[in-house]
């Protein structure tokens, strides 16, 4: 259940693994492939009109087995979980049906006011990363879990940026995210070239850090001394023939470091 397909959080690997799992057939309601959609949006709504064509027939023969069917309701919003008649168990699912408004990243999933219930014995929840506020001084918004911001530069706090599910939700796969933390670096380096930052001596930097951390018996650990832990890592990894060997104790890297 999701906005539309093509706003949908599915990432590729999910419709190519359950299209090719025990299932039998597909139920995909009907949707089109945006012109203007992102290349990997695209490939994502390319995937998912190729499962939902694919006949029963043709996956069997690629191995699935059993009856069963999957399929993916569009536009709506999960109301409640329907008790079974003792309580125990879920019996189904209350939805809101939903519009889009607007388009693109402004759009928005509103209410029509209609509901619908689908019944089923079992709900899973496919969501389960959620942002927290970081500090009073930075903005949050608690609806959506996110940092609002514009490319990465938070709004009403010149000179702070974020990156990642706290700018845009929990949504995508590894590329996503390194993609948009070069957006907000491109956001960063804009800002310097015009002079928006202050970058003046006179700001004391992570020194100002260092002494708070000091006072309060803190040691950080800084680049030179992780640059010790990574010859490490990569001197055992040579003995072992492979690329590194990595170390998963805190305790050894602070006794390689020094501290």
């Amino acid at each position: 259940m999701t906005d539309s397909h093509t706003d949908t959080a599915l990432t590729l690997p999910w419709p190519s693994a359950v299209s090719q799992g025990a299932f039998a057939d597909s139920c995909c309601e009907d949707f089109s492939l945006s012109l203007d959609a992102s290349r990997p949006r695209k490939r994502l709504t390319e995937l998912m009109i190729k499962t939902a064509l694919e006949k029963p027939v043709e996956m069997q023969a690629a191995g699935a087995a059993g009856p069963r069917e999957w399929g993916l309701k569009f536009q709506r919003s999960p109301q409640e979980v329907l008790p079974s008649a003792d309580g125990r168990r879920a019996r189904g699912i209350r939805m809101a049906l939903t519009r889009l408004e607007g388009s693109g990243d402004s759009a928005k999933a509103v209410p029509t006011g209609d509901v619908e219930e689908l019944e089923c014995g079992l709900v899973l929840s496919s969501i389960g990363y959620r942002s927290l506020p970081l500090d009073p001084a930075v903005p949050f918004d608690s609806q959506h879990g996110v940092i609002p911001n514009s490319s990465g530069r938070v709004e009403g706090v010149p000179g702070l940026y974020c990156s990642g599910w706290v700018k845009r939700g929990p949504t995508g796969v590894i590329i996503t995210t390194m993609n948009d933390s070069f957006d907000t670096a491109q956001s960063l380096l804009e800002d310097l070239q015009g002079g928006v930052l202050d970058i003046s001596p006179s700001r004391e930097g992570f020194g100002l850090v260092e002494s708070i951390l000091r006072s309060r018996g803190v040691r950080p650990v800084s680049f030179s001394d992780w640059e010790k832990i990574d010859a490490a890592e990569v001197a055992r990894g040579k003995a072992a023939g492979k690329p590194r060997e990595k170390i998963v104790d805190p305790a050894e890297m602070l006794r390689i470091i020094g501290h």
